[in-house]
């Protein structure tokens, strides 16, 4: 059998380098990059609204009360708030933010919002609600295991 000269064994050498290097690119790109929101920068910039939203709710006498009972979230909005009210919630995943859920308040005569999980996955949700009532913006944010 023959040997190699030192010059063979190099470009073998850089040849499995440079195929490794081109694997490992290849496989980088098929990975799928969670952000936590796509829009981040817009919602960076407008945080200032959001600061006083957070103030106005800390501010009500009532706070909106969030139940988990038999496959359902129940929102219960204060007692001043039960009509007028207009927003929307966002179930926000931390995992995949493909699975966020966006809903329209809709609440009935007595302030309550009941909303069904089963689109849901189980496990660790922050519930933000962002409503206006009588022109006022009010936000709050709860962080809620759902265990179907």
């Amino acid at each position: 059998m023959k040997k190699m000269s030192w010059g063979t064994k190099l470009a073998i050498g850089a040849s499995i380098y440079v195929i490794g290097i081109l694997i490992f690119v290849g496989f980088s790109t098929t990975q799928k990059i969670n952000l936590v929101s796509k829009d981040y920068y817009p919602k960076e910039v407008e945080y200032q609204q959001q600061i006083n939203k957070l103030k106005n709710a800390k501010e009500l006498k009532e706070n909106i009360q969030i139940i988990q009972e038999n496959g359902k979230l129940q929102i219960q909005f204060p007692a001043n708030m039960h009509n007028q009210v207009k927003g929307e919630i966002i179930f926000y995943r931390p995992a995949d933010y493909e699975s966020d859920i966006k809903t329209d308040i809709e609440i009935d005569e007595n302030g309550l919002q009941e909303l069904d999980t089963k689109q849901l996955l189980k496990g660790m949700y922050t519930i933000k609600i962002d409503w206006e009532h009588n022109g006022i913006g009010y936000y709050k944010e709860e962080s809620v295991y759902l265990n179907k």
